[in-house]
């Protein structure tokens, strides 16, 4: 055992050949490093720009979720307002067919709906124009008859505004009948 032990201890490596722990001590070369960089800029550049966006996707969100709210309120005002056949208030007045203007606060200021959303985190106040289109239903009680004593009104608040140069519009419609007698 001793005499291949020796002889192994003085054998000589063949011309070239490095042992292994040299290997990775060298470092990295100039492409390996510009590779790195170039890689490490385009994947901050591609993170950068999907939070970008999924911010402008959160706003557009918090914009429609408010100008929601706009109309859900006109329509809750239209359905919890006193309504008889013979005095119609305001709010259930049959309007042409493309509507009319509508101010939401009570006919102060202007006809203009400021919507708001939050960006950047500042609040933002987008312009939006609050339309009401009120038509007659007809009822038919029996057959192909109507009853003159029963008033259905369809009510539909629509809200236009833009956004980041594009045009948004939410609408809701409900059905009233006048209140009995």
């Amino acid at each position: 055992m001793i005499p291949f032990v020796q002889s192994a201890v003085f054998a000589v490596a063949p011309k070239g050949w490095e042992p292994p722990r040299d290997r990775f001590r060298r470092g990295f070369t100039l492409i390996e490093i510009i590779f790195g960089v170039a890689f490490s800029a385009f994947l901050g550049a591609v993170i950068i720009t999907s939070l970008m966006n999924s911010q402008r996707f959160a706003a557009r969100a918090r914009l429609l979720t408010n100008a929601r709210a706009i109309v859900q309120r006109n329509i809750d005002a239209a359905s919890g307002v006193a309504f008889s056949a013979s005095a119609p208030p305001p709010i259930l007045a049959i309007t042409a067919s493309g509507g009319e203007i509508c101010d939401d606060d009570g006919g102060t200021g202007t006809p203009v709906e400021n919507i708001q959303v939050l960006r950047s985190g500042t609040n933002v106040l987008v312009s939006g124009t609050l339309r009401r289109i009120v038509t007659a239903e007809p009822v038919i009680v029996t057959g192909t008859t109507s009853d003159a004593s029963v008033v259905v009104r369809r009510v539909t608040f629509q809200i236009d505004y833009d956004y980041l140069s594009i045009h948004y519009t939410h609408s809701e419609t409900t059905l009233r009948s006048s209140d009995l007698q």
